[in-house]
């Protein structure tokens, strides 16, 4: 096999892969983060004032 057999295997696998992984999230998880307007609570959020966090 050449390099250039090679690299073109790889691009057909990472285009398979990127598929598996940038699909679309299930309608559930979607409705959530629509509900979502913060992720985290106020105890784990970093405020302004404070500089050392």
């Amino acid at each position: 096999m050449t390099d250039r057999d090679n690299l073109e295997k790889a691009k057909e696998r990472s285009k398979k892969r990127a598929e598996e992984i940038f699909r679309p999230a299930p309608s559930d998880i979607e409705e959530e983060l629509k509900k979502e307007k913060t992720l985290g609570t106020p105890k784990n959020l970093v405020r302004p004032d404070n500089k050392n966090e």
